[in-house]
């Protein structure tokens, strides 16, 4: 059965504004049928962090599908569309440090 997807996860960015944020499948059982991916510092932004996107099973390049320039103030994208089943990751870099950065993934996953 298909019901809907809307997952977040943050990530604390470290002292050089960096940071990993991942989300995945809960259970072998579950399949996501991601189609948007959100990604925002949860604060005022005083550095623009950059922002890139990946899906599978880590963040190599071959995982890539989505970068932004706007990774604090926010930005969406519906490139990971199309790639059921894998882990969601986003990797802040150069943002200002010690804030809160979150991930969303939206979209469908049958349990």
């Amino acid at each position: 059965m298909r019901v809907p997807l809307d997952e977040t996860a943050v990530v604390m960015l470290n002292s050089a504004g960096n940071g990993t944020a991942q989300l995945k499948p809960l259970s072998e059982r579950e399949t996501w049928y991601p189609e948007t991916v959100e990604v925002k510092v949860n604060s005022l932004a005083l550095k623009e962090a950059r922002c890139s996107v990946f899906v599978g099973q880590d963040t190599s390049l071959p995982n890539f599908v989505d970068g932004t320039a706007s990774g604090s103030v926010g930005d969406s994208s519906n490139k990971i569309s199309g790639k059921p089943g894998n882990c969601v990751w986003a990797v802040w870099v150069n943002g200002d440090a010690n804030v809160q950065a979150s991930l969303r993934v939206t979209g469908t996953k049958e349990v």
